[in-house]
């Protein structure tokens, strides 16, 4: 179905005013479009298709890689999310006919993004009703000996009664037993969205009533999503580092969208825990190597933004190694704090950069809509659109611990001045002593001595 079709069935009228128009294509530069564009969104529809599949934290809009894709690359060319989280940008280059790679190292994200990009026959299904009923039936009965998962040890575990465990249990071992790879997949997708709405509505009541909606509402979605998309469009989802995009190969990709994790801001593993716990998946490994997450560096948050900035400029290496030359890299990244001073992470981007053969282009500011749904961040006020161009190779690679070390290090004394400046900017309304303040100073000059130690990379 061609693609003005599906923005105003799908969209609506009133959304596609927030996109440019096919006349302004012509008759002005793709950069001077991107001024013309509200980059809010106020008000645009994010929920449609597959993108209701499953919740996310601080995932992005999906107006927004779309915006990039429609602008810049055409039919057949290939889209890259390094950071794909639940597959926002991979649908949204599937539905405009573009071939995509989604990396995350997050395997729940990894089997929501496949599962949102995966078209199947109606035919297959309606095998879904069959398997739903076999579960009531079990329930009913409850005749299985299950084998109770261990819950971690966190007040929220007991909101898990014995029989919401049991019955949670009785839907994951059907699930186990399905042969078909895309339904048992599409499967453990919905048992996880539903112990997620059990969490954040902290009711168990009905969980298989919960399941079967989420179950019945994704099949539908697919029966609709398969009539706007086409089945030679490829979508590659990965499970691995984005700090080594082993799988992609050098100056292959057209366009990279993304938005990494923000420094300090949230914790994947944690708001996931029991989802991949539930799903059979090692929270515990993805803690260990999850970037920017503020489990790390407890005593001293500021080698915290040291690791974070070795991770994303190694990621960013990895980046221009496998784009084309003259292509656009969009990074959406919002700003943050530590231990009350305001990070500017999209400051540091740019400054990065510029080293590693990009040509810093535009960077665009918008505000969030915090009570939209997509949105669960409270932290995160505003983000920006950080917008290169791949000008050359990088003369380095992920590898080059001496080079990282010493851009990292750059970007420590920048910061480390600018707090000593103005200290404290920002507390957020609370009242910290200017004593408390000066203290981070030392904290940060201790982040420059461990500048190397920081930095390191182990492979995943």
């Amino acid at each position: 179905m061609p693609e003005l079709e599906f923005e105003k069935n799908i969209l609506g009228q009133k959304e596609i005013k927030h996109f440019i128009s096919r006349s302004e294509y012509k008759t002005k530069s793709k950069f001077e479009l991107l001024e013309e564009i509200n980059w809010d969104f106020k008000d645009a529809k994010t929920q449609y298709l597959t993108h209701r599949f499953h919740s996310y934290p601080a995932r992005f809009i999906p107006q927004i890689p779309r915006t990039f894709i429609k602008l810049f690359t055409k039919k057949g060319d290939i889209v890259l999310d390094p950071f794909c989280g639940c597959g926002t940008t991979l649908v949204e280059s599937q539905l405009l006919g573009r071939h995509s790679f989604g990396n995350d190292l997050n395997p729940l994200a990894t089997l929501i993004s496949k599962v949102k990009t995966t078209p199947m026959s109606a035919r297959k299904l309606n095998e879904l009703v069959i398997f739903l009923d076999r579960i009531e039936r079990e329930i009913k009965r409850n005749n299985r000996k299950l084998t109770l998962p261990k819950l971690p040890n966190r007040n929220i575990s007991k909101l898990f009664t014995k029989e919401m465990l049991e019955e949670l249990q009785v839907i994951k071992e059907n699930i186990n037993e399905l042969e078909d790879k895309a339904l048992f997949n599409l499967s453990l997708v919905a048992l996880s969205s539903t112990i997620r709405a059990i969490i954040e509505s902290e009711n168990g009541d009905n969980i298989f009533q919960i399941f079967k909606n989420k179950v019945n509402m994704m099949a539908d979605t697919i029966k609709e999503y398969n009539r706007y998309v086409d089945d030679n469009t490829k979508v590659s989802v990965i499970t691995g580092d984005s700090r080594r995009l082993k799988d992609i190969g050098d100056n292959s990709v057209d366009l990279i969208v993304t938005s990494p994790p923000y420094v300090n801001a949230l914790d994947y593993y944690r708001v996931h825990m029991y989802n991949m716990l539930w799903l059979g998946m090692d929270y515990s490994a993805f803690k260990q190597n999850e970037i920017g997450g503020h489990s790390h560096h407890i005593f001293n948050r500021f080698r915290l933004l040291s690791e974070y900035l070795g991770d994303m400029l190694r990621s960013m290496i990895e980046m221009n190694r496998v784009m084309k030359k003259g292509k656009i890299c969009a990074i959406v990244v919002g700003n943050s704090s530590i231990d009350y001073e305001l990070i500017e992470s999209y400051k540091h981007f740019v400054n990065m950069a510029k080293f590693i053969g990009f040509d810093v282009k535009k960077t665009i500011f918008r505000n969030i809509d915090k009570s939209a749904k997509y949105f669960v961040n409270g932290k995160i006020d505003d983000e920006f659109i950080v917008i290169l161009e791949k000008v050359k190779d990088s003369s380095h690679t992920y590898r080059d611990d001496e080079f990282i070390a010493e851009i990292v290090r750059n970007e420590l004394k920048i910061f480390r001045e600018k707090v000593k400046k103005n200290p404290g900017s920002s507390t957020r309304g609370k009242k910290v002593t200017m004593e408390r303040l000066r203290k981070n100073v030392y904290k940060i000059d201790e982040a420059i001595k461990n500048v190397e130690k920081d930095i390191k990379f182990k492979e995943v």
